[in-house]
C-alpha cells in the first residue's frame, strides 16, 4: 500500500512539475523551423543524430539564438563551401559535441587524476569555440584557391569569347569542363539565371557568397559592361584576367620574399652553432693544450 502510495505521489508530483510550456515551444519550434523536403541539408552521420537532443536542449534550457547570429553563421558556412553540408543547427551541435567530448575526456582522466577535474571544467568552454576556428580556416582555404583557380577561369572565358560565344554560354561551358570551387560557383550562377535571376544579380551573389577582392572586382567590371550594352565584354575580360595573373605573379613574389625571411632564423639557429663549433673547436683545443702544456 505504501508503495502505490509514493507512486501516485510521485505521478502529482511529476505532472505538476512537467515543462509542459517548454515542450509545447519545443514542439512549435520544431515544426516551424523544419525545412521543405527540398530544401534539407545534405548531412548524415552524428551531426544528423544529435542535432534534435541538441535543439530540443536549448529549448528546454531557454538558449535562444538571434537571427543576427544566425544569419551570420549562414554567411560564414556559405563563403566557407559548407551551405549544403551543414545548416547553423548542424554548426551548433558540432559545438556543443566538441565542449562534451572535450570535458568527457578530461572527466575520465580525472578518476586517476583529480587534478584533471579543472580541466574537465575549463576544456568545454575552450572546445565550444573550436569549430569557430576551424569554420575560419575553411573559409580562407576556399578563398585561396578560388584564387588560385580565377586566373584560368578568366583566360578560358576571354578565349571562349574571342572565339564567338556570348558570356554565359562561355560560362557554361568553363563550369561544366572545368574542376574546382569557382566552377562550382558559375555553375550556380548559370543556375540562378535560368531560374529568372537577371545576370548582374547572379554574378554578385557570387561575389557575396567568395567574398574575394579580385572576384569582386571581376564581377563590378563584367556588370558594368553588361549594363552598358556588352559591347567591349572580351576587351574586359582580357584585362581582367592580365590583371589578376599580375596580382598572383606580385603575391607569389610575396610570399617568396617572406619565405626566405622565415628560413633565416631557423638557417641561424642549427648552420650558427655548427659552424662555430668547426671554426672555434680547433682553436678551444690548442688553447687547452697551451694550458696544461
Amino acid at each position: 500500500m505504501e508503495i502505490l502510495i509514493a507512486f501516485l505521489v510521485f505521478i502529482l508530483i511529476s505532472a505538476l512539475l512537467f515543462p509542459s510550456r517548454a515542450v509545447r515551444a519545443m514542439m512549435m519550434r520544431k515544426r516551424l523551423l523544419a525545412p521543405a523536403e527540398g530544401e534539407r541539408v545534405k548531412r548524415k552521420g552524428i551531426l544528423e543524430s544529435a542535432t534534435p537532443a541538441v535543439t530540443a536542449g536549448m529549448t528546454l534550457l531557454n538558449v535562444r539564438i538571434s537571427h543576427e547570429r544566425r544569419e551570420e553563421i549562414a554567411g560564414r558556412l556559405q563563403r566557407a563551401g559548407y551551405e549544403e553540408k551543414m545548416s547553423v543547427d548542424h554548426f551548433y551541435t558540432f559545438k556543443v559535441l566538441c565542449a562534451l567530448a572535450g570535458g568527457g575526456y578530461f572527466a575520465i582522466l580525472g578518476l586517476n587524476n583529480p587534478a584533471m577535474f579543472f580541466l574537465a571544467l575549463v576544456t568545454p568552454l575552450l572546445a565550444f569555440g573550436l569549430p569557430d576556428f576551424w569554420l575560419k580556416q575553411r573559409m580562407k582555404s576556399r578563398q585561396d584557391r578560388i584564387r588560385r583557380e580565377l586566373p584560368y577561369i578568366l583566360n578560358s572565358i576571354s578565349i571562349l569569347c574571342d572565339a564567338g560565344m556570348n558570356l554565359f554560354a562561355s560560362i557554361r561551358e568553363v563550369a561544366q569542363t572545368k574542376d574546382g570551387e569557382l566552377p562550382k560557383e558559375l555553375e550556380r550562377v548559370i543556375k540562378q539565371v535560368g531560374m529568372g535571376v537577371s545576370q548582374a544579380q547572379a554574378l554578385e551573389n557570387m561575389s557575396l557568397r567568395c567574398q574575394v577582392d579580385e572576384v569582386s572586382r571581376f564581377v563590378s567590371a563584367v556588370t558594368q559592361t553588361i549594363e552598358r550594352g556588352s559591347a567591349g565584354l572580351t576587351a574586359v575580360l582580357r584585362h581582367q584576367a592580365a590583371e589578376v595573373w599580375e596580382s598572383r605573379k606580385k603575391k607569389a613574389q610575396q610570399l617568396g620574399e617572406q619565405a626566405s625571411l622565415k628560413l633565416f632564423f631557423p638557417l641561424v639557429l642549427l648552420a650558427f652553432p655548427a659552424l662555430a663549433i668547426f671554426i672555434l673547436g680547433p682553436v678551444a683545443m690548442n688553447v687547452l693544450d697551451f694550458i696544461r702544456g
